[in-house]
């Protein structure tokens, strides 16, 4: 009777140091270069006209133009996050675990019942 069944406690999974630094980078360096993108692109609006900024955007003071480049850099971030989050998804679902561990039962596949 002293047959009984304990279960192992499941390891707690970690995240490995790297990715972690790697994540740390990214949140670092994503706002750097969208900042930089977004002065390269006002540069290249002054160069080539490609649209009007409107003088509700334009602020008095030391940087007219600091409205405008807030907005630029807060898009590109985004843009830029949604890529990499994209690219991690893909790479999640090719290498991740699989769904089902050992100790799953199988998916059952049932019929669906008609209703009157």
């Amino acid at each position: 009777m002293g047959n009984s069944y304990r279960q192992k406690p499941t390891p707690k999974r970690e995240t490995h140091p790297i990715w972690r630094a790697i994540g740390l980078i990214m949140a670092v360096l994503i706002p750097i270069i969208s900042y930089a993108g977004a002065l390269v692109l006002l540069d290249l609006n002054g160069q080539r006209h490609w649209m009007m900024i409107p003088a509700d955007l334009v602020a008095s003071g030391a940087d007219p133009l600091l409205y405008i480049k807030i907005g630029l850099t807060v898009f590109i971030a985004m843009v830029l996050y949604a890529i990499f989050l994209l690219i991690n998804f893909m790479a999640y679902s090719v290498f991740g675990p699989s769904r089902y561990g050992p100790m799953d039962a199988p998916p059952q596949a049932y019929k669906k019942r008609r209703r009157r």
